[in-house]
């Protein structure tokens, strides 16, 4: 059976809360530009849509480049990374283009993070301080080693973990950091790492959503002791399932390269398993799919930005629409989601629901809501499960597991203090590949909502 929750319908299912926006729109037309006859009558009302056709949902691109290297990989009959290249060579390009000296490959972003939590000693008795308000995967890692997830409550402007709550949350049992960077959003990761160096406590980046997103001209990712990425198949760059473990620290790495690799020393290739480990390798074929997305994708990702920056700077100019919230510096999403914060008072307090419905009759795929978020994963029924096994009884305290238990409220992932901001979100992972004239339309088309607002009421 096919699980309940994945990775993507997560970030499907927050979209409202997680994604986000900046750049030049000197082409966009002027908001109220003068517009008669059917084409500025709302296509949700009878009128003609901006856009003829809805965007493309066929997602991953492929074309003769993966059958070539699926091929070739067949063909080699080395089929697991031991005997093969294909694994080993993309290690290095990846680990370049992300700007580290140290890349390995794992079956999955979770094994990727499951291995680095691993290679950091995380155990019985230890603590990980994370968000609930990412995919349960995050937190299973920490949970397997029989270690608590000390939730963090989230900004109620972006959903990320609050960076101005992870000192407090800090105890002598404090093992890492796991900050999640979500849909291509990055976290306040400086003010996180300086508070961790403060406290000489390792950052494990959760980056699998977001490859390629920049603060300051660095990636997520590469802050941390390590930063895992995921190449699930509804992500940015892909190859169906598989992973990536990130690092600058040569003997750290060098375990982590070990520990996915069933103990076997990667800088020595005698026989012999001289470090912990499991087998959470990549295998030919993912890797050679990986390869080739990777040429597609070294063009996709600046040209999905462009297109972002361009379409959130054009929006910004409407009454009512504001980017979203970035955390200082030189913050670049990579725009695989987006949104903008929407203020019905500028609307005759039409709400961002009936807005967003009106666009996608006009052909834009685009969402609308409360800010607001619900569930997490400190409510999911395999915490409790974990809470009361064997090994979680044997490894902490009644008293301390009670407490654990009364800590898990929060207030602005529960509900109990609600932004009061709207959003308007799009999963924008194919259509801001489009051309400047498809960001012209949504532009457009956000456009003529706004301007027939008052046909909403």
């Amino acid at each position: 059976m096919r699980p309940s929750l994945t990775r993507r319908s997560f970030v499907k299912a927050t979209s409202a809360g997680l994604a986000g926006i900046g750049f030049l729109a000197t082409g966009a037309r002027s908001l109220y530009a003068a517009a008669t006859g059917k084409a500025n009558v709302l296509a949700l009302k009878g009128g003609t849509p901006v856009r003829g056709k809805p965007f493309s949902q066929t997602w991953p691109l492929v074309d003769e480049r993966e059958e070539a290297a699926l091929l070739k990989a067949l063909k080699s009959r080395n089929w697991c990374c031991i005997r093969g290249n294909a694994v080993y060579d993309f290690q290095k390009v990846f680990a370049e283009a992300m700007g580290v000296p140290h890349c390995f490959l794992t079956n999955g972003g979770t094994t990727a993070l499951s291995a680095s939590l691993s290679v950091l000693d995380v155990g019985p008795g230890d603590e990980v301080i994370t968000t609930p308000n990412t995919f349960i995967a995050t937190i299973n890692t920490i949970t397997n080693l029989h270690a608590l997830p000390v939730f963090v409550d989230v900004d109620p402007d972006t959903g990320s973990i609050d960076a101005d709550r992870i000192e407090a949350a800090l105890t002598e049992h404090t093992k890492a950091i796991l900050p999640v960077h979500l849909a291509g959003w990055p976290v306040d990761i400086e003010k996180i790492m300086a508070l961790a160096q403060k406290h000489k406590i390792a950052v494990v980046e959760d980056a699998c959503q977001s490859v390629y997103a920049q603060v300051n001209g660095k990636k997520v990712g590469t802050f941390g002791r390590t930063g895992c990425i995921s190449f699930q198949e509804y992500k940015s760059l892909v190859c169906g399932e598989g992973g990536a473990i990130l690092g600058r620290d040569d003997e750290f790495m060098r375990r982590c390269g070990a520990f996915v690799n069933n103990g076997r020393d990667p800088q020595r290739r005698e026989r012999g398993y001289p470090f912990p480990g499991s087998n959470h390798r990549m295998t030919e074929f993912q890797a050679a799919v990986l390869a080739a997305q990777f040429t597609r994708f070294k063009d996709q990702a600046p040209l999905r930005y462009e297109n972002g920056r361009y379409v959130e700077e054009a929006l910004a100019k409407i009454p009512g629409l504001t980017p979203r919230k970035r955390y200082g510096g030189d913050t670049r999403p990579t725009f695989v989601q987006f949104e903008m914060d929407y203020d019905r008072s500028a609307f005759q307090n039409v709400p961002a629901t009936r807005f967003a419905e009106a666009l996608r009759a006009e052909n834009i795929p685009m969402r609308g809501g409360p800010r607001r978020y619900s569930g997490g994963c400190h409510k999911e029924k395999m915490l409790q499960e974990h809470l009361n096994s064997a090994a979680f009884q044997a490894a902490f305290s009644p008293a301390r597991l009670e407490k654990y238990r009364q800590s898990l409220r929060f207030p602005v992932m529960d509900g109990e203090k609600p932004s009061r901001k709207e959003t308007l979100s799009m999963d924008s992972k194919i259509p801001f590949l489009g051309s400047r004239k498809d960001m012209d339309e949504i532009i457009e088309a956000v456009q003529k909502v706004a301007r027939n607002v008052d046909k909403l009421m």
